[in-house]
């Protein structure tokens, strides 16, 4: 009978982790689905598209020339981006192309693309104007005002957070190339910090704390409950470390980015070590470990709702309708991307809100109204809309997830 009761329970281990192993490969492909609307795959085009074949050449001589890069080498990144090399094949920066990535950002007579160099210390090097139809003396104007030098010399963070002033008489042409900017920045904020290597020391003092603060994630998931204060104070670590000051966070832009245009292995280390380590300790029946312990949201909507006053009593049938509606936006969100209409919606996941200079006003609203609600009610986005939380859930044994 005990050896019976051995093989039962040695069979029913093997089905779980089969289960927990296929749902993590369906999560895997769902996501996957999401890169083929993108035309791309670990950076790889799937066709030669325009913009792709665009991507393929070298970028159009005069603009590289006003920006001292005319006898640098190019590599294309993806539809938007170039790394850039000296001629010995040093890695000196990252070029971005904005014709595709604001195409609605009007000035006077249409879109005002442009080019913006970042060097390998992530710094902004120098903006230079493509082909447009403005009125060309006012265009000349607002070139040789030196509006396109306002950016130079500042961090990507910076620049992304400098207000510049509009050159008078050329308004319309001015804001649009200042939308065109921040868009470049914010794609390299995004996806390409570390298209141009990794520059600079990699062991950095963030670093080094961010990855104190995820081995006390670890430890806690197994003791932490049993050390009084200790969660509290890890709730603290993660909202300071790794939300204010690295900014380190999964989302599912994030993991979209890297299935579309390949991550960048040095830059992209840190949260690879968080998806990681949350994937494994799933395996190990500590699921979710990742927004138990670790997110920086998550953690402030906790220790917000430690602040005494009224607090809403929310009944278990009640939050089994909210699983519901988070699985819902899942499915929305991802059949949005699948028919390639969502990739505006991901820049809105509330994440960003800590690099509050950067994060757009929409995401800094979403960001305040979450952390006023979490006051009454716990953890009201992770309950209710998060999709990465739900990507997590789903990828997990349903046995043992929360």
């Amino acid at each position: 009978m005990a050896q019976m009761k051995k093989q039962t329970s040695r069979k029913a281990a093997t089905i779980s982790l089969l289960e927990r192993a296929l749902s993590l490969l369906v999560v895997f492909l769902l996501l996957l689905a999401t890169a083929v609307s993108a035309g791309r795959l670990f950076g790889r085009p799937f066709a030669a598209t325009t913009a792709e074949k665009a991507a393929a050449t070298a970028p159009d001589t005069a603009a590289i020339g006003r920006l001292g890069l005319a006898d640098m080498q190019f590599a294309p990144v993806d539809s938007v981006m170039w790394r850039v090399s000296s001629p010995d094949g040093a890695a000196i920066g990252t070029l971005i192309n904005t014709t595709s990535l604001a195409p609605d950002v009007l000035g006077f007579a249409g879109p005002t693309p442009v080019y913006v160099f970042i060097d390998s210390l992530g710094t902004v090097a120098g903006v230079s104007a493509l082909d447009n139809s403005e009125t060309s003396h006012i265009f000349r104007h607002v070139v040789e005002s030196g509006f396109l030098d306002r950016w130079n010399g500042l961090s990507v963070a910076d620049a992304a957070a400098k207000n510049v002033d509009a050159v008078s008489g050329a308004t319309y042409s001015s804001r649009a190339l200042a939308g065109n900017v921040q868009a470049a920045l914010a794609v390299y904020d995004a996806r390409g910090a570390g298209a141009a290597g990794s520059g600079g020391n990699f062991f950095t003092p963030s670093r080094i704390a961010l990855a104190f603060v995820v081995v006390l994630g670890v430890l806690g998931a197994f003791f932490g409950r049993r050390w009084r204060g200790f969660r509290v104070v890890l709730l603290g670590l993660n909202v300071l470390v790794t939300g204010f000051w690295c900014g380190e966070y999964l989302s599912v832009a994030l993991l979209r980015n890297w299935l579309v245009a390949g991550p960048d292995w040095a830059a992209a280390l840190p949260a690879f070590v968080m998806l990681a380590l949350s994937l494994l300790l799933a395996f190990l029946k500590k699921p979710q470990h990742y927004c138990n312990w670790i997110c920086p949201l998550g953690s402030l909507q906790e220790l917000v709702y430690l602040i005494p006053g009224p607090k809403l009593r929310v009944a278990p049938k009640t939050y089994r309708i909210l699983g519901r509606i988070r699985l819902g936006t899942l499915m929305l969100l991802l059949f949005a991307l699948w028919m390639g209409l969502g990739e505006a919606v991901l820049a809105y996941e509330p994440f960003s809100a800590f690099q509050f200079a950067s994060a757009s006003p929409a995401v800094l609203v979403l960001g305040g109204v979450i952390v006023v609600t979490s006051v009454f009610v716990p953890r009201p986005w992770c309950r209710t809309l998060c999709p990465l939380g739900e990507l997590f859930k789903l990828s997990e044994d349903n046995k043992t997830a929360n």
